[in-house]
């Protein structure tokens, strides 16, 4: 339980954080660099305990709503994360979720967590308490041997992690904390899908033949197309727009999408991403059923 005691140890920024999503494009420099130049945001003390005391009954109401598992079958749960208050991070959450929903049965089996004041009095915030409650919720309602988790992450990043913007600073979520945290609720089977600058970091500390890791970075380059104006990244674009379809698996998805990824900073005379994929065996062949099956009945 060490990574989640290392969130926890981080809760007491948390608070504020739903408070600065409504401080609107203040937050989010148009730089090359998402962390550089980022300001500090004043909120009203009465505000911030609002958004603090919401964020046990939101996140008790998503949890609330997830099936149990059904013995004897393989379910599959899935939890949706937007890092940082931009549209383009909100909107790749819900059309990736959607997306998944067409070829992996996850409708009534999905949390999302997300830092947008569009959402901030609906939805829990993506804060890294938030993260690791709903990992363990989701481990308490699952088969933890049987079922699958499906983690879907889509924010700016470093080369440290996985950017939660908070109104002081951004918090990184780093990938020995996210797979701690997998590992300590043991939840065995995992799908974890990364869509920001530098994921390939995740990689290494996650891959195991239970597992199956994609990045939409290598763990040297940036990303692209998160501009706020977008409906998807290039990778999510790519991946859950273009390549993921009923019938094609992740990994002949993932390939697809690293070619037209390829083929599109090509033309931009960007550096190339290089998206990195593992595809853990014994996870691949779990899958498979769902994959060869009739498309599933989407929703979430």
């Amino acid at each position: 339980m060490r990574s989640v005691f290392k969130f926890a140890l981080r809760a007491g920024k948390v608070a504020t954080l739903g408070a600065a999503l409504f401080v609107g494009g203040a937050l989010v420099p148009h730089t090359q660099d998402p962390m550089a130049g980022a300001r500090v945001a004043q909120t009203p003390g009465g505000e911030l305990a609002r958004i603090e005391q919401s964020q046990a009954p939101l996140l008790h109401a998503e949890v609330a709503r997830l099936a149990p598992h059904r013995k004897g079958e393989t379910d599959i749960y899935a939890i949706g994360i937007a890092g940082w208050p931009l549209d383009v991070f909100l909107k790749e959450v819900g059309g990736g979720l959607s997306v998944i929903g067409h070829v992996l049965p996850i409708k009534n089996r999905t949390l999302r967590l997300i830092n947008h004041p569009a959402t901030a009095a609906a939805l829990p915030l993506a804060t890294a308490h938030n993260i690791a409650a709903a990992v363990h919720a989701v481990g308490e309602v699952m088969d933890k041997e049987e079922d699958v988790l499906v983690l879907l992450m889509t924010s700016h990043g470093d080369r440290n992690g996985f950017a939660l913007r908070l109104p002081e600073a951004t918090i990184d979520l780093t990938p020995k904390e996210v797979a701690a945290t997998l590992d300590s609720e043991g939840i065995k089977n995992r799908v974890v899908i990364v869509s920001a600058c530098f994921s390939g970091i995740f990689v290494p500390p996650l891959q195991n033949g239970h597992t199956i890791v994609m990045t939409a970075a290598d763990a040297r380059h940036t990303s692209f197309g998160c501009a706020p104006e977008r409906d998807w990244t290039y990778f999510g674009d790519a991946f859950f727009r273009q390549a993921l379809q009923p019938g094609t698996d992740f990994q002949n998805a993932f390939a697809h999408a690293r070619i037209l990824i390829e083929g599109w900073e090509l033309m931009d005379r960007a550096p190339p991403s290089n998206p990195q994929g593992y595809f853990g065996p014994a996870l691949v062949a779990k899958l498979a059923p769902f994959f060869a099956a009739p498309p599933a009945s989407a929703g979430q």
